[in-house]
């Protein structure tokens, strides 16, 4: 199914049949606003595959770290409120994070174990410099940094890990680096939400729902849902021996998006429509404020997300699909277009899921960019820059 208002992306559903064709994803979905109109929205292959239930616009999907600028803005509505400032010591508000321990490597490549130096402040959990990452550290057996790790992932799968608890267990893992040395992906927007629940006196799940959600009529985004809601939900798949399959562990951070659960990761916990995305992606693009007036954020608080918050740093960010790129708070910003390839504009910025959801803000041109899929892994280094490409060529 498609809209089609401009000719030229019918390119985007070329592309996308092209992926379902040859089986790279079972189905995929895109929503494309222009100046504060869709000019492009297109549905291809299949939300279940082997029940041939095809991809549609009420489909939900898993959207793993594109959670991630949903916390943020939850963090940034608090900064705005003058509750914390950047340089302010994390432990200054979660005080199981005073007295961190660092994990390094000497000349002679062996390990050790020692307070930190600094404080993780709370700009090192925006930008991801704060030394907690998703893999650990391989450091001696007596810290026991993967245990901790597998703990925590096997809190998730129990269903009964709450926010708070989480983030107090996060603070038994020993840092990777310094803190504010280097740029490592990881857990910093899981802290984030225990920020959020202390600073607002609300559980993170009922912050988002009354400040982001409900402020953009989000009503098919949540950390939970009920069972009929749930059936929406597209099955996610990977490929094995040359075909794709569904995947047997599809929930990776969270089993289960029933109301049974309490946990919410900050980190990437929420589902989503690709509508419902849109709203909150494009209310960014905007400045903060959505077309029906729903404001979350100020406009210059928006601009100084999406900043180069790295500088020097940004050489730790050596992924292929981030060529070009630096990190802003919670979000890849694009700094270079010759370096990254890319012909949309510097500013642009936005990021991805880990099942190869996409969203792209570019306030200069006004278009905002959503595409949901459910893949692991997800292919987004073939993916999301050929969309970009298409896209930014009919403008």
């Amino acid at each position: 199914m498609k809209i089609e208002k401009d000719r030229c992306f019918n390119r985007v559903g070329v592309y996308m049949d092209s992926l379902t064709a040859k089986e790279k994803v079972a189905g995929c979905s895109i929503k494309i606003m222009l100046e504060d109109k869709v000019v492009y929205e297109y549905y291809s292959g299949y939300a279940n595959k082997e029940k041939q239930i095809p991809i549609e616009a009420d489909t939900l999907y898993r959207i793993y770290s594109m959670t991630k600028p949903v916390t943020v803005t939850a963090a940034l509505q608090l900064y705005e409120q003058g509750k914390f400032l950047f340089h302010d010591p994390v432990s200054e508000y979660l005080p199981e994070f005073k007295d961190m321990m660092v994990c390094e490597k000497d000349e002679q490549g062996e390990y050790h174990v020692r307070r930190a130096d600094t404080e993780i402040t709370i700009r090192d959990l925006f930008c991801m410099t704060s030394g907690l990452t998703y893999d650990g550290v391989s450091c001696p057996s007596e810290v026991k940094a993967g245990e901790l790790l597998q703990r925590l992932y096997q809190e998730f799968d129990k269903k009964s890990c709450p926010t708070r608890s989480f983030v107090r267990q996060i603070a038994e893992l020993p840092l990777a680096f310094e803190p504010g040395t280097h740029w490592r992906y990881g857990l910093s927007h899981d802290v984030l939400g225990g920020l959020v629940e202390v600073l607002s006196g609300e559980r993170f799940g009922d912050y988002v729902k009354k400040h982001i959600f409900d402020p953009l009529h989000m009503d098919d985004t949540a950390f939970h849902m009920e069972e009929k809601k749930l059936a929406r939900l597209a099955s996610i798949y990977t490929h094995k021996d040359g075909k794709m399959h569904i995947q047997p562990r599809s929930d990776i951070f969270q089993k289960n998006y029933s109301m049974k659960s309490q946990c919410e990761s900050g980190g990437a916990g929420l589902v989503s429509s690709l509508s419902d995305y849109m709203k909150f992606a494009h209310t960014l693009t905007r400045g903060g404020t959505s077309q029906e007036g729903g404001r979350i954020l100020g406009r210059q608080t928006i601009e100084l997300m999406r900043k180069d918050h790295l500088g020097t740093k940004r050489s730790d960010m050596n992924w292929k699909v981030l060529e070009g790129y630096s990190y802003g708070l919670g979000v890849r910003t694009l700094v270079d277009l010759a370096e990254g390839g890319s012909n949309g504009a510097v500013g642009e910025f936005g990021w991805s899921g880990m099942a190869g959801t996409y969203v792209a803000m570019d306030p200069e041109n006004q278009i905002t960019i959503v595409y949901m899929q459910q893949l692991v892994p997800s292919m987004e280094e073939e993916i999301n820059p050929r969309l970009r490409n298409i896209i930014y060529g009919c403008l």
